[in-house]
């Protein structure tokens, strides 16, 4: 069964716009109704009530807003740090193979040219296919490497194909760690229908609100509130989505890795 996170990651970012304005203003118009219902049938005391309720309401919804935003916002800012960490750590790979025997000195430096070209390629992926295909493609040219990393150790053990081996592993974990923020650290769905369940209750609450009040002309505000949450959410969801990580995070720093590596393989090994 389809979880509601795969539902938001199967929408574009307009259509989860479009979905959480109708959410909201039907919610609106639910609760106009009922509160218009209401004051037909009572001598209007209940809005006395009504204002703190829908005060408190929308306060809770904001809140959360808030929350799950940061918590979003503070991923992606470890997925950049840890994106910078893993250029490094290719960088520095790519620099102690000058430094192992000839006769494999060529083929790890191509190995990893390959791999940081790779790297940038799955910065374009937009499908959850096409992601793990580069995972896929990236986790065996890094078991490659490391064939010939161990190889080298066995028949070299010398301090310098130990700090190249040592290299290949930050490289190996950086990489795994980075995977694991973007693609697995991600919002579950309880907090997306938590959201949803919150913005009903207080456009509903601000709709009952104006319906005691027995005219539409105070919607304007609800309506703008109700807005305002559709903007922030789909906000929200636009930078929990795996490709957002995989891209506008990491293409620049990557992209220059990119560069570097190639002037080097034109010039002297």
């Amino acid at each position: 069964m389809m979880n509601i996170t795969e539902v938001l990651d199967g929408l574009p970012l307009w259509g989860i716009l479009v979905v959480s304005l109708l959410i909201t203003f039907l919610s609106i118009e639910f609760g106009f109704l009922m509160g218009r219902r209401r004051q037909e049938r009572s001598t209007g005391k209940e809005k006395l009530l009504a204002g703190p309720v829908v005060a408190a309401s929308f306060s809770l919804l904001a809140f959360m807003l808030a929350i799950t935003f940061g918590a979003v916002d503070s991923r992606l800012q470890e997925v950049k740090h840890v994106a910078l960490d893993e250029a490094n750590a290719i960088g520095t790979t790519f620099l102690r193979a000058d430094m192992l025997p000839e006769a494999d000195r060529a083929e790890v430096r191509q190995l990893i040219r390959n791999y940081v070209d790779l790297r940038v390629e799955a910065l374009s992926a937009d499908t959850e296919e096409e992601i793990v295909r580069a995972i896929e493609a990236s986790e065996k040219l890094q078991g490659d490497l490391w064939s010939i990393a161990t190889a080298i150790a066995d028949q070299h053990p010398t301090p310098i194909s130990a700090l190249f081996v040592q290299s290949l592993n930050e490289l190996i974990d950086i990489y795994e760690k980075k995977v694991t923020v973007s693609l697995r650290y991600r919002l579950p769905g309880s907090i997306w229908m938590m959201l949803y369940g919150l913005a009903f209750l207080a456009m509903a609450m601000g709709g009952y609100d104006t319906g005691l009040s027995g005219s539409r002309r105070v919607v304007s505000v609800t309506l703008a509130a109700a807005l305002a949450f559709s903007v922030v959410f789909t906000l929200v969801v636009a930078l929990d989505r795996p490709d957002q990580h995989l891209s506008t995070a990491t293409r620049a720093v990557m992209i220059d890795l990119q560069e570097d590596v190639r002037r080097s393989m034109q010039g002297p090994p």
